[in-house]
């Protein structure tokens, strides 16, 4: 499965001193599909080598200078991967056993029929292919086994956190019922001078700074809420969820990457509340918001985040993340929810992220659609089913900047 945003055929190594012989192998190769690269001995095919990654190797076993054999003990210590073949008009057991001995996927006799070596090559190409998706599945592997440990790691710190905070949270509290009696005390002296006043004024410096360490205190309590929601695993219990504060929860979280791209816009209509898995579904929204964010190019532009929230036709619960980015090409549109599928450099996306929203959604009976235009922006629409027994509205909301959402 390939994966990349314009697959590339494989580039296959073709080493035969034999002009017309190397005529007849790249036509094989360009037959399988993919791109021969031509050498006439070992020397010009290290160099090529060293610069190049190769799926596969044609290479005859008796070349000028030095022997395809010790040619091809050389490319397997520098390209493990690549799936080599050696092709000779003398051969015997002994040279077969230790060019296999050496890594060659295959030895084949001169002369050949030529849909056998095609056959040979696609079976070596598709093994080569096989193995790179091994690895990119491993690599994705453990980059979901670091992720939940990092889950875990997050719901430990936030345990952590909440113990202290709560201390810090408490004192305020003492505090706060502490000053006014202090101010009251200072009011009721009975010689009002300069000094009395002077330290009524710094008392209320005192309690304007305290009421400014008490929001702080209070937002960071609703951070390690939030952090904690996201964190733990959510099991299969499913549960009434308001799909108004799942969302709410997700800009919360994702702030840091749209704070400085776009403003969020919000319309939040009535919407029947819905039996699901309040975190997982609290991970499709911040899929969606981070996908949005990072579609808007930083361009110091206006653009926005718009979140949408409303009852359908049928009674389903509804909701939208659009953006105002750079849109999706037509060609992409079909692959969007397949597993692996990404646009982004090596390094920077799994291709898992939309894959898992739509698992999760079809997991509670809900639907994902998209609707795209380049270089107008995006928007992703999600049903789900409302639970028949309970539903609730909420009120309409003015749309605000991304700097509060």
């Amino acid at each position: 499965m390939r994966t990349s945003e314009s697959p590339a055929p494989e580039s296959v190594l073709v080493v035969d001193d034999e002009p017309s012989l190397r005529t007849i192998l790249s036509f094989i190769v360009q037959r399988t599909g993919a791109i021969p690269v031509l050498a006439p001995d070992a020397a010009a095919a290290r160099q090529l080598a060293a610069k190049h990654t190769f799926a596969c190797a044609l290479i005859d076993k008796n070349l000028p200078g030095e022997s395809g054999l010790d040619f091809l003990k050389w490319l397997r210590s520098v390209q493990p991967g690549c799936n080599a073949l050696i092709v000779t008009a003398y051969g015997n057991v002994d040279s077969a056993v230790e060019a296999l001995r050496l890594g060659a996927f295959d030895y084949l006799l001169k002369p050949f029929e030529v849909d056998t070596l095609e056959h040979r090559l696609k079976l070596a190409l598709e093994q080569y292919r096989l193995r790179q998706e091994r690895e990119r599945m491993q690599a994705m592997l453990v980059q979901a086994d670091r992720m939940a440990s990092l889950g875990l790691l997050a719901a430990g710190v936030v345990h952590e956190v909440n113990t202290p905070l709560a201390y810090i949270l408490s004192n305020l509290d003492w505090l706060d019922e502490e000053l006014p009696s202090l101010r009251k005390g200072l009011e009721h002296q009975p010689r009002q001078g300069p000094e009395l006043a002077s330290l009524a004024e710094r008392l209320a410096s005192v309690e304007s700074t305290l009421r400014d360490i008490r929001e702080g205190a209070e937002r960071v309590r609703h951070i390690a809420r939030d952090v904690k929601a996201f964190a733990r695993d959510p099991g299969d219990a499913s549960m009434l969820v308001d799909l108004r504060q799942v969302l709410e929860a997700a800009l919360k979280m994702a702030l840091v990457h749209i704070r400085y791209r776009a403003r969020v816009v919000r319309d939040y209509q009535e919407v029947p509340l819905v039996l699901a898995n309040e975190p997982r579904l609290a991970q499709v929204f911040l899929n969606l918001v981070v996908n949005a964010a990072q579609a808007i190019p930083d361009d110091g532009g206006d653009h926005e985040i718009r979140v949408r929230l409303w009852t359908g036709p049928n009674g389903e619960a509804c909701a939208e993340v659009g953006d105002t980015g750079m849109g999706i090409p037509a060609e992409h549109m079909p692959l969007l929810f397949e597993p692996f599928f990404t646009t982004k450099p090596a390094g920077e996306g799994t291709g898992l992220g939309l894959f898992i929203c739509k698992s999760i959604l079809d997991a509670f009976d809900g639907t994902i659609s998209v609707d795209s235009r380049l270089g107008e922006g995006t928007t992703f629409r999600l049903t789900l089913p409302p639970h028949v027994q309970a539903s609730r509205v909420t009120r309409p909301v003015e749309p605000v900047s991304a700097a509060a959402p």
